[in-house]
Order: structure tokens, then C-alpha cells, then sequence
């Protein structure tokens, strides 16, 4: 990893495991998507260095290769990207009675995965009734933000994240 001033450096925004929160990292543009998951271990990466991971930009399915140099993957600065040892989550989506289950990367947001589980190949509600409801983590009251990259959801080797469809406001009586 090559030294420069903070002017020749671009930010990135990262979550991954153990990095539940989005995190600000300055990276030299000529290290490569290798030098960024050491750049990440150093602030909370918690997948073992001996196993591989995979590098993605946000909402893409394909991840970086190790070698290549950050300024040749199309990140820019202030770009964000998601480290996870898994290529693909499965993920379910529970409303009322009905459920659906797909594999996505873990770099998706929740939003994207409640966009699809409202689209018309998912539960097909219309936009007001979308509107009024957000995915809320199976067995828990944890509401993800629409930001948070579904990777983050998951813990060690679980390879899976079960969400539940409800309505935004709680009837409490």
C-alpha cells in the first residue's frame, strides 16, 4: 500500500461483517481491492484472514477481483461497498401467510430487497400500500434502515436473512 498526501486519496463507504455501521475509509486510488479488505480489517472486518471474501460495489452482483487497482473497478470517491465471505445471501420475506425466498449479494440494501418483495413478482402490493410498510427482521423488532446492506444482517457462517413484511406504524392497545 502506497503512502499519499489526503488530497491523492478517495473515501469509500464500507459495511461488511463486523462492520455494521457505514464506516468512511480513505484509500489510495493505485492499491488494489486486496489492500482495501486489509484498510477494512483494520476497522472491524471480522472474517478470518485466511478465508477468502468478496469485494462488491453497492446493489452489483459481481465481485471485484483482489488484484485489480482501485482506480480501475469504477469506485470514485464516496462509493460504497460491501465485504462478506458469501457471494450470494438466500432471503426470505414473510406477509401475512405468504413467503417468498431468492439469493441476492450481500451488498443489496433492504430497500432493494423491499422493492422486490412489493414489485409484482413479489407480493405485488401498490405503491401507497408499499409505502406503509418495511422489513423487520424475523423473530426480532430490529427494522434495518433502508441504507443497511443486507450482509450486515447476517453473523459467522449463517448464510441467510429472514425478514417479515409489517406495517410501518405499530397498533398498540
Amino acid at each position: 500500500m502506497t503512502q499519499l498526501n489526503t488530497a491523492d486519496q478517495i473515501e469509500l463507504f464500507i459495511q461488511g461483517e463486523g462492520i455494521p455501521k457505514i464506516t468512511l475509509l480513505k484509500v489510495n486510488p493505485k492499491d488494489t481491492v486486496a489492500d482495501l479488505i486489509k484498510i477494512a480489517r483494520e476497522h472491524g472486518l471480522s472474517t478470518p484472514e485466511e478465508e477468502e471474501v468478496c469485494i462488491f460495489i453497492e446493489d452489483t452482483d459481481t465481485p471485484l477481483a483482489l488484484e485489480v487497482k482501485i482506480d480501475e473497478t469504477g469506485l470514485y470517491s464516496r462509493s460504497r461497498v460491501h465485504i462478506h465471505h458469501c457471494q450470494r445471501l438466500e432471503v426470505t420475506v414473510n406477509f401475512n401467510k405468504d413467503q417468498l425466498k431468492d439469493f441476492f449479494p450481500p451488498s443489496v440494501t433492504v430497500a432493494w430487497v423491499k422493492k422486490w418483495a412489493v414489485s409484482e413478482d413479489g407480493f405485488g402490493m401498490s405503491d401507497v400500500d408499499a409505502a406503509e410498510h418495511l422489513l423487520q427482521v424475523c423473530g426480532s423488532a430490529a427494522r434495518p434502515d433502508e441504507d443497511v446492506h443486507i450482509g450486515t444482517l447476517t453473523k459467522g457462517a449463517d448464510q441467510s436473512i429472514c425478514f417479515d413484511l409489517v406495517a410501518k406504524k405499530r397498533i398498540e392497545g
